[in-house]
This record gives C-alpha cells, structure tokens and sequence, in this order.
C-alpha cells in the first residue's frame, strides 16, 4: 500500500542516497552529476522549512519511503505552481507509483491549494514520463531546446501544465 506524508527532516538519509543515486539524478534537473551529502540536505531541509511556496511529501511503500515529490514555486496571486516527482528506490520504479503521487498532487494543487495550473518540465528522453503526464491531462506547452547540459551533451526539455477545469473565479471591481 503506498502511504504519502509530509516530507520530514527523518527523510534526509533517504533523499542523500536517492539525488546520489545516477538513475534519480539523470532526470531531476538540478544538481546533475553532482552528490549530495547529508550536511547539504539538511542546510537545504532547514531553508525549506520556511518556504511557504513549498509542500514536499515522501512516498512510502507500506513502511519503506521510496521516493519523494511536492509542489514548489508556489504562487498564490496568479494560482500555479510547478510539479515533481522522484522514484528514488530503483526496484519501484516503472510499476505505476509515479501516477499515484502525480494524482495525489494534482487533487492537492487543485483541491487544497486552489490552484488553476500545475507545471513541470521533463527531458525530451525522458519518454515514459512524458507519456504518464499525457494520460494524467498534461498538455505541452513548449521545447526550450539544449536547456541543460550534463553526461557530455545538451538535453531538451518539454514544459507542460495541466489545467483546473473549473471556470477561474472571478473578482468584482
């Protein structure tokens, strides 16, 4: 049974060996052929606790978390945020979890936080995800092309968003 809770500082020993781990790291987009350490991921945790455009959760299979996901850029006036998710146990990936926690996030973005667009951006080879976002609603938005380098080369990324179909609610003047 998967179980999603708020990410908590507990978590950090899990987060060094995923973002370490080469199959997390080759798809997140930051901190790209670079580890992490246990010291880092808590200064960062403790920046994160005061971050109100920020939600992470960890994602655990009955007991055992394997991997973590949340909302960030949080923005509460134009009511958007972007979108992630990270399978950090290799042996769970590809058997449907990253659609639980990508549903779990959309009902929270929409739901709980009343937001109206929900964004990600995902590597051009990153194919199995990119499927997963279209069946879930996720529409491309756009290609920023040799976004990022790592391994030796220039990576594409695809930016896509998934809208609230409720009509925006409208202020009066």
């Amino acid at each position: 049974m998967i179980e999603i809770r708020p990410h908590r500082i507990s978590d950090i020993p899990y987060r060094v060996i995923w973002l370490n781990n080469p199959n997390v790291n080759q798809y997140i987009g930051q901190c790209l052929d670079q580890k992490t350490t246990f010291a880092k991921q808590k200064v960062w945790f403790n920046k994160y606790l005061k971050d109100k455009n920020k939600k992470f959760f960890t994602m655990s299979y009955g007991k055992i978390p394997i991997g973590f996901m949340g909302l960030s850029r949080i923005d509460k006036t134009n009511r958007n945020a972007d979108v992630f998710i990270a399978i950090g146990d290799d042996k769970y990936r590809g058997k449907g979890f990253g659609e639980i926690a990508m549903q779990y996030l959309i009902k929270f973005g929409f739901k709980k936080l009343g937001l109206h667009k929900i964004s990600l951006g995902v590597f051009e080879k990153n194919k199995p995800a990119i499927n997963l976002y279209k069946k879930l609603g996720f529409v491309i938005e756009g290609t920023l092309k040799d976004d990022v380098f790592f391994a030796g080369e220039y990576h594409n990324q695809i930016l896509m968003a998934i809208f609230n179909k409720k009509v925006a609610i409208k202020t009066k003047k």
